[in-house]
């Protein structure tokens, strides 16, 4: 009786403990979870949350079949690269290009064989397969997964400072989070990092940016798109870049630094991830991981042979979504989209300061030239620090005019700026694109012949061609709208420089090379063009020779932006700079020059303006997800008379001169202005 009694007792000391040391039952439904943290006044959401919350969506083989088919029958019918892909870029000496050779069809094939999971790792290996590409105009984006934006304070650049490249702290936004960092974290900037994760830091940010990053065959390109950059859109600005901000949920809760000061000691720092709802989170609309993927996900209005998701444009997602069926020809590059939603660094207020000896900080000035003129796509300088006194620069920041809509007074003030540098003593002309990431192809063909009034302002282009774009293009020219990329008098013949009056430039196939296989594609053409201001009256013509100009760019310089610079360098030889990059590499001045970017809401829409029925299963049909596939339907020819695209000819990439970046021209561009001006000013013997 005695023995019982003790082992009672025992056993309840034990469940009494057993019970103390249980851990705080956890929400069962993440997504609930979520819901209420992002219903906070301001809302902050947690690692963990995020990430159970992505993960309990399970693999639901409906769906991806249906993703998978609507790349497979999109990509096998109207990517016009998709041959090409699989064999890469031209081999070149001394081209700053290298990628890999993608066979999409096969990798879409393996995903669909493979077993998931759950949902968010299945979409994470699409998205990731179309990244591979390198392209700007390729991505696949799932609103689903891109309810966070996963932030760091710190954000990082990699500049050459005494013959030796290494990442350094390029600012500490504390509006961001003050976690993990030292009581005086504006002592960071530009202390150098050694590691993160323990891996040495130009490698980590190398590693991550090659695997998401989509804008460049050149890995050069690739980790500036991750680090932080200046740049001019409305006003001057820094953005934190890729690897500090991103919406792919990272390894971890947290990156772990080691940073040097100077000479001081090395510090580890453990810096959280500040991870707040993006701009595709839907407000008050789920309540647990059923109604987020109604809400978020599911794209409940899609007609997988009609038109595209007919949710009211309340959202990021569904605003892209509503706009994708209605672009075409001149759809800003998705890279563009990725860069813009990056943000912007937080400047303190004026007086207050960050910097390392506590001198206030300000945005990017500008100091050795003064602002002449601006308009919605540039800035126009005057070069006062230099002495060269007869240099000026133009900032091109986009071709995205208005909303993709013909819109003269950009035109028209464009050319005024130009001609107001003109006016005040200007000879040499800097043209500054850094990350501009493309716009209005007629805006890009305007600024050549602007600036060239006698040479052809255009590049000649093709499209893939087969049966089912043959048997749609029959339909587009019968129906004859005037919005259908398949109506082939939309185009100009490159032959005959008249419009198409028939179906022959889809239905009089040209075989060409690529790799090893012999593919079929349109005869050559060029969108039409006409500016009633143009040529300029007599007297205010512009002047500038192509001797006396140069083009700089980070190397995101994309679609309509590549278009002008492509055409400046290799037809009028004009001098091209890129800077930042990887040292002692040639680095590109241009990216993804690849044609015109459409979507396959894009395509699906389309297709049912004409009332063309596409056969069986080689339907494109819409994605089932809330989400975009972009795609390049035409390519690009440097020369008339090539046979392998801009886009994979290694030959035209690098630049003439590769600059290194530094502290200052990182925060100053007119730092590097100066340099070009004077580098474009002969020499006295």
């Amino acid at each position: 009786m005695k023995v019982t009694s003790l082992l009672t007792i025992a056993a309840a000391i034990c469940m009494a403990t057993s019970s103390d040391a249980a851990p705080k039952p956890v929400n069962k439904d993440p997504c609930a979870e979520l819901a209420k943290q992002g219903s906070n006044t301001d809302p902050h959401l947690t690692y963990d949350v995020v990430k159970r919350c992505f993960n309990n969506h399970k693999y639901n083989p409906d769906v991806a079949a249906k993703v998978l088919t609507a790349l497979e029958n999109t990509y096998s019918n109207f990517f016009v690269f998709i041959d090409q892909a699989k064999v890469g870029p031209t081999k070149v000496a001394g081209s700053p290009l290298n990628t890999a050779p993608v066979d999409a069809l096969k990798e879409l094939n393996a995903i669909r064989k493979k077993k998931w999971a759950n949902d968010y790792e299945f979409q994470l290996a699409v998205t990731r397969l179309a990244a591979s590409f390198n392209d700007g105009h390729v991505n696949y984006r799932n609103f689903c997964y891109m309810t966070a934006r996963f932030m760091q304070p710190l954000s990082l650049y990699a500049p050459v400072v005494n013959g030796k490249q290494d990442v350094r702290v390029f600012y500490v936004d504390t509006t961001i989070g003050k976690k993990g960092l030292p009581s005086n974290p504006s002592s960071l900037t530009d202390c150098v990092v050694q590691t993160i994760d323990g891996q040495p830091a130009l490698k980590a940010i190398q590693d991550f940016t090659d695997r998401v990053s989509a804008i460049s065959k050149d890995p050069g390109v690739r980790l500036n798109d991750a680090l932080a950059s200046t740049s001019w859109y409305d006003e001057w600005y820094s953005s934190p870049g890729g690897f500090a901000n991103r919406y792919e949920l990272p390894s971890g809760e947290s990156l772990k630094y080691t940073i040097q000061c100077a000479k001081g000691p090395v510090q580890t720092l453990t810096v959280p991830w500040v991870i707040r709802p993006s701009d595709y989170y839907e407000y008050s609309t789920f309540t647990n991981t059923k109604s987020y993927w109604e809400v978020q996900c599911q794209n409940s209005g899609a007609d997988y042979n009609s038109h595209s998701n007919s949710r009211s444009p309340s959202t990021a997602a569904a605003r892209t979504l509503a706009a994708s069926s209605k672009k075409g020809a001149g759809e800003t590059a998705p890279a563009l989209t990725t860069f813009r939603e990056r943000g912007k660094i937080t400047q303190p207020k004026p007086g207050q300061s960050n910097g390392r000896n506590g001198e206030p900080k300000t945005p990017p000035v500008i100091t050795q030239a003064k602002l002449v003129a601006t308009t919605r796509t540039s800035a126009f300088y005057r070069l006062t620090g230099s002495k060269v006194k007869d240099a000026c620069v133009a900032v091109i920041a986009t071709e995205d005019t208005e909303e993709h809509e013909y819109d003269s007074d950009e035109y028209l003030n464009f050319a005024k700026g130009l001609q107001k540098l003109q006016s005040q003593g200007c000879t040499k002309l800097i043209f500054d694109m850094t990350n501009n990431g493309g716009g209005l192809i007629d805006f890009a063909y305007y600024i050549n012949r602007l600036l060239f009034p006698k040479a052809d302002p255009y590049f000649v282009q093709d499209i893939k061609t087969n049966k089912m774009i043959q048997d749609a293009s029959r339909r587009a020219i019968k129906v004859h709208t005037a919005h259908s990329m398949l109506d082939a008098t939309q185009y100009v013949s490159a032959a005959t420089n008249q419009r198409f009056k028939d179906t022959s430039m889809f239905t009089k196939d040209v075989r060409q090379k690529r790799g090893s296989t012999t593919v079929t594609f349109s005869q050559r053409s060029y969108f039409p063009f006409k500016w009633s201001f143009l040529p300029l009256k007599k007297g205010q013509e512009l002047k500038f020779k192509p001797q006396n100009m140069a083009i700089i760019t980070n190397g995101f310089c994309g679609s309509a932006c590549s278009m002008i610079a492509t055409r400046f360098a290799i037809t009028q030889n004009v001098k091209t700079y890129a800077i930042g990059g990887i040292a002692k590499r040639p680095l590109s001045y241009f990216s993804f020059p690849g044609g015109f970017v459409t979507e396959v809401g894009s395509i699906v829409a389309d297709l049912s303006m004409i009332k063309y029925k596409a056969p069986g299963k080689t339907a494109p049909i819409q994605l089932p997800i809330m989400g975009t596939a972009n795609l390049p339907m035409g390519e690009l020819y440097a020369h008339a008379n090539s046979t392998v695209p801009l886009e994979y000819d290694s030959q035209f990439y690098a630049a003439t001169v590769h600059l290194d970046q530094d502290p200052v021209s990182a925060r100053h561009p007119d730092n590097v202005w100066v340099k070009i001006a004077n580098d474009l000013t002969p020499k006295k013997k």
